[in-house]
């Protein structure tokens, strides 16, 4: 649980802190005021001022945010401070609504983008340093396993080597598979060698409708060969790609069937991070570049005060050719945040249901 719980901090740390830095950077370098980047919700655990802005790091570690000057347009009931604050950015044309289009889409779009990078940055590290997977071993040695299966909630690890299944000998992936694949959903009596001692464990196979076998999600171990330097930025941003085109298809299959099956929020992050990080750093960094890519998929659907309902936004006024009342627009962006909420509350309790009832 330890292991769980500071695996996914560290992880969801990197990836919003690398979301909002671009936000921040681009921001700084259009000459708009920052006047918090922040990494968590709610009250403060850290702040320190420097210049104009504060950084903070605060108590619920579920996202984070950079607020720049003019994004919200203040109201007379504020308070004087933050009045002062805008009418002097705005005196200065350092808000956030005075700056172009163009500028505007750049601060918004650069957060998802670094996503992207990121997960591009993260692919090229693990295949120029682990290699490429070219194969997978045909010995009965489990190299991963599947968090949400039985063979995980079991107990059984990454480098268990399966000797026997039901007192059946097993001599290799194949031979192993063969039996749990055509096995009955029944408890199977599993014998495991981990380091010097034999383990057994009582496994129920679960059906996997797709491949039509009964399955327990084990992996075996991969096989990577080593890659020059070249070959490993071509291969990353390939992989990025392909992994961006699969969460798409995969997000377009959810709404096309109308179903929330597959959709996970904090609790089943947190779950397969650690997960990850009882198989392996490599794991731990495959994983982080998947998720990061999903931070920044989600964050370009056009939905109120996500970065893609503020790149709507800026492609209405293109359309209408003048720009959109920003406290118009700023209410929008909170109504769809209290919606956002509401979801992820939900999602979360979802999450809690699956996970432990």
């Amino acid at each position: 649980m330890l292991v769980t719980i500071l695996s996914f901090i560290v992880v969801l740390g990197i990836l919003i802190f690398i979301h909002e830095f671009g936000h921040y950077i681009t921001a700084k370098l259009s000459d708009i005021r920052v006047e918090e980047f922040a990494l968590g919700f709610g009250p403060k655990l850290i702040s320190k001022k420097w210049g104009e802005t504060v950084y903070s790091i605060r108590i619920i570690p579920l996202g984070g945010f950079c607020n720049m000057t003019g994004e919200f347009v203040p109201d007379e009931d504020d308070d004087s401070e933050s009045l002062e604050i805008y009418n002097e950015a705005k005196a200065n044309g350092r808000c956030f609504h005075q700056k172009s289009m163009w500028k505007r889409f750049a601060v918004i779009f650069m957060g998802p983008l670094m996503n992207f990078m990121l997960a591009v940055v993260i692919f090229f590290l693990i295949f120029s340093i682990a290699g490429v997977p070219v194969n997978t071993s045909n010995q009965p040695i489990i190299g991963e396993l599947d968090p949400s299966r039985p063979a995980s909630e079991a107990g059984l690890l990454p480098g268990d080597e399966i000797v026997e299944i039901e007192g059946t000998q097993v001599n290799s992936w194949e031979e192993m598979t063969n039996i749990i694949h055509n096995s009955e959903i029944e408890p199977l009596e599993i014998t495991v060698k981990r380091g010097n001692e034999n383990l057994t464990y009582n496994i129920t196979p679960v059906r996997n409708e797709e491949m039509g076998v009964n399955i327990i999600g084990i992996y075996p171990k991969v096989v990577r060969e080593n890659i020059g330097f070249f070959s490993s930025i071509q291969r990353s941003v390939v992989q990025t790609w392909r992994v961006i085109t699969l969460t798409i298809s995969g997000f377009a299959q959810m709404i096309s069937n109308r179903s929330m099956e597959g959709l996970g929020g904090p609790v089943m992050i947190a779950s397969i991070i650690g997960q990850a990080a009882r198989n392996g750093v490599v794991n731990v960094m495959n994983w982080m570049a998947i998720i990061s890519i999903n931070l920044g998929i989600i964050n370009l659907l056009p939905i109120p005060a996500l970065d893609g309902g503020r790149i709507l936004f800026i492609g209405i006024e293109w359309l209408r050719g003048k720009p959109i009342d920003p406290k118009k627009e700023g209410f929008v962006h909170l109504v769809g945040f209290v919606l956002l909420m509401i979801l992820m509350l939900f999602i979360i309790y979802n999450d809690i249901v699956t996970s432990f009832f």
